[in-house]
């Protein structure tokens, strides 16, 4: 009690309500709200919604906000990080074609619940077409690169080469003139792409020889994989000029949907499989693992510490691999470890590229007080 006081006080602001009674008002409201999740958002009120909410307390609620907003930020990373390894197993159950298109389907209907149909007046109709075909193009490449492995392990290989997508994406921003040319580009660039071949190499010593085979096992996921890291970079930049803020999240995720439907079912491929439970629970959970994970990413954008979810989203890789050693079930040697720590710090560095004018005073500020001291 004595955290909650401390934000309570004086007591002309608890309007005639007991301490007692406001925490339990404001656990109660805090839970109506997470329980209903079309409207999550409204968990942060402005100004003005507080000030007609008596028996809360503005400055702890505040508080409150931009911390839990971070935090539902952060599981956003979580979740789309547990993607490679449900989506493997799905896949395996009942067949890459159908195990995406469910997947994706589940995922469309879940956005739209959540982030209702935009307003086309306020969306340029260039990046609505231009925006929904790479978007389409890549969650087509990003997912049929995990379905079509082989195994767990050559799974989660695939994904750490479409990881190269924030390296790439850096480049493409100096390409298309939105950021200026920096060395520490190149240099992590250079870096993940070692990375990635540090992975292909194995346990064995480095020899072009391996990393051919590895290849020739399954070309069509990697390139998957690789295309769908470029096509990401590009719709970025496009986001980025073009997008004026909006957000057609959902409509993109009924597009990708509607895609996957008229493929399967112009292949003949379409059957209604039989799945136990374990794979239909897998199966839900993966598609909420995209529709929350979405929606808990925008929250924390525009409510929480932005700096913070920018950082931890570049050490996506090595979370991903973790969820889905664990989920697969499967060893991963040394080497891959290091590849893959190898791609998060290019990707890292290509982060530090565009923002040094930001970083540079900090350790300008280090080196003042190591002086002082």
């Amino acid at each position: 009690m004595l955290f909650y006081s401390k934000f309570l006080y004086p007591i002309e602001c608890l309007n005639k309500h007991s301490r007692f009674n406001q925490s339990i008002n404001l656990i109660v409201y805090i839970l109506y709200n997470l329980s209903y999740i079309p409207y999550l958002e409204n968990l942060f009120l402005s100004p003005a919604q507080l000030n007609l909410l008596p028996f809360f307390n503005r400055y702890l609620l505040n508080f409150m906000s931009k911390n839990l907003a971070t935090l539902i930020g952060l599981s956003a990373i979580l979740m789309w990080a547990s993607m490679v390894g449900l989506m493997k197993q799905v896949s395996a159950a009942i067949g890459p074609e159908l195990g995406v298109t469910l997947i994706y389907s589940l995922s469309a209907l879940l956005l739209l619940a959540i982030f209702k149909v935009p307003d086309f007046k306020q969306i340029s109709r260039k990046y609505l077409i231009l925006g929904t075909v790479l978007f389409v193009a890549y969650e087509l490449c990003f997912s049929f690169a995990i379905a079509y492995s082989q195994s767990p392990q050559q799974a989660i290989e695939v994904s750490i080469v479409n990881y190269l997508w924030p390296s790439l994406t850096v480049l493409a921003f100096v390409i298309f003139k939105e950021l200026k040319f920096n060395f520490l580009i190149i240099l992590g660039l250079l870096i993940s792409i070692s990375g990635i071949i540090f992975i292909q190499t194995g346990s064995g010593d480095f020899s072009l020889s391996s990393i051919v085979d590895n290849f020739h096992s399954n070309p069509l996921s990697y390139i998957l994989a690789f295309v769908g890291a470029i096509i990401w970079a590009f719709y970025c930049v496009l986001t980025k000029k073009m997008s004026n803020g909006q957000n057609p999240i959902s409509i993109f995720f009924v597009c990708v949907a509607l895609t996957l439907w008229l493929k399967l079912l112009l292949s003949g491929q379409f059957a209604i499989p039989s799945m136990d439970i374990p794979t239909v629970i897998t199966l839900l959970v993966a598609s909420a693992a995209i529709g929350f994970g979405y929606a808990a990413w925008n929250i924390g954008i525009i409510h929480g510490n932005i700096t913070m979810l920018v950082v931890a989203s570049y050490f996506t890789p090595i979370i991903s691999s973790i969820l889905a050693m664990f989920v697969l079930q499967t060893q991963l040697s040394l080497s891959f470890w290091q590849g893959t720590a190898m791609v998060t710090a290019g990707s890292f560095i290509c982060w530090i590229s565009t923002n040094w004018s930001m970083i540079q005073p900090f350790f300008k500020k280090l080196r003042k007080d190591e002086k002082a001291l």
